[in-house]
C-alpha cells in the first residue's frame, strides 16, 4: 500500500511539472500530451523491470543458500539470509526472506526466535497459495514444538483449506505429513499418528524428513513408556 500511495503522489508531481512545463514553453497540447504517454509508459516500463530484476537478483541469491539447509549447516544457512536482510529493500521481500530465516532457525530448534519472526509477518500481505501455505507450516510448527497447544491445534484446523490441495504434493507434502503428526499427538490420537507415520516413511525419503520422523518416533515411544509407568 505504501509502494501505490508513493507511486501515485509521484505521478501527480510529475502531472503537475508536465504542466508547468508544458505552458512556460507553448508546446502545443496535442504533440504535447502524445509525448508525455509515450515517456510515461517508459518510465513505468522501466521501473517495474527494475523492480522484478532487483527480486531476481535476492531470489537467486538465496537459492544459493538453500543446499546448505539441505546439507545440515543451518548456522551458515541463517548468517547468509541474515545478511541478505541487512540490504533488501522492499516489504514483499523482506517478509520472503524473513521467513527463510524463520526456516534456518526451526532447523536450529529455536522455535521461540522462529515465531516471533512468523508472527511480526502479516498474512494478509502474503501472495500466492504457496507462499501462505510455507508461512502456515512454519509457524504452525513452531507452535506444536514449543508447547503452544491451543495456538496450534487453532491454526492447524485453520489451514486445512490451505493445506489440503497440496497435501499429496512433492513441495510441501512431507511438511504436511509431519504437522499431521504433531496435530495427532497433541490431540492425544496416538496410533493415529503412528499410522501417518508409517506412511509418511514409505512416501518421503528426503533425510530432513527422516531425521523429523525419527524424532516423531521418539516422542511416540516415550508416550507409550509414561503411559506404562
Amino acid at each position: 500500500m505504501k509502494r501505490i500511495l508513493k507511486i501515485v503522489v509521484i505521478g501527480v508531481c510529475i502531472g503537475l511539472l508536465s504542466v508547468v512545463i508544458q505552458g512556460a514553453l507553448r508546446i502545443d497540447r496535442d504533440v504535447f500530451l502524445h509525448w508525455y504517454w509515450i515517456i510515461a509508459a517508459a518510465v513505468a516500463l522501466g521501473a517495474a523491470l527494475v523492480n522484478v530484476v532487483y527480486n531476481i537478483f535476492y531470489q537467486q541469491k538465496m537459492k544459493k543458500l538453500v543446499p546448505l539447509l539441505e546439507a545440515q549447516k543451518p548456522h551458515e544457512y541463517v548468517a547468509g539470509v541474515e545478511k541478505l536482510l541487512e540490504t533488501a529493500k522492499g516489504n514483499n521481500l523482506r517478509k520472503i526472506l524473513q521467513m527463510n530465516l524463520a526456516a534456518g532457525y526451526i532447523d536450529l530448534k529455536q522455535f521461540d526466535k522462529a515465531t516471533e519472526l512468523l508472527e511480526g509477518i502479516s498474512e494478509k500481505g502474503l501472495a500466492g497459495s504457496a507462499v501462505k501455505t510455507v508461512y502456515r507450516l512454519n509457524l504452525c510448527t513452531c507452535y506444536f514444538q514449543s508447547a503452544r497447544r491451543e495456538k496450534a491445534l487453532e491454526l492447524y484446523n485453520n489451514s486445512q483449506a490451505i493445506f489440503e490441495p497440496q497435501r499429496n504434493g512433492k513441495l510441501y507434502g512431507g511438511n504436511i505429513a509431519i504437522v499431521d503428526m504433531l496435530a495427532a499427538i497433541q490431540g492425544e490420537q496416538y496410533d493415529q499418528a503412528e499410522q501417518l507415520l508409517d506412511k509418511a516413511r514409505q512416501t518421503w525419503d528426503d533425510p530432513r524428513f527422516q531425521e523429523a520422523f525419527q524424532e516423531i518416533e521418539h516422542t511416540l515411544t516415550e508416550i507409550k513408556k509414561e503411559k506404562v509407568l
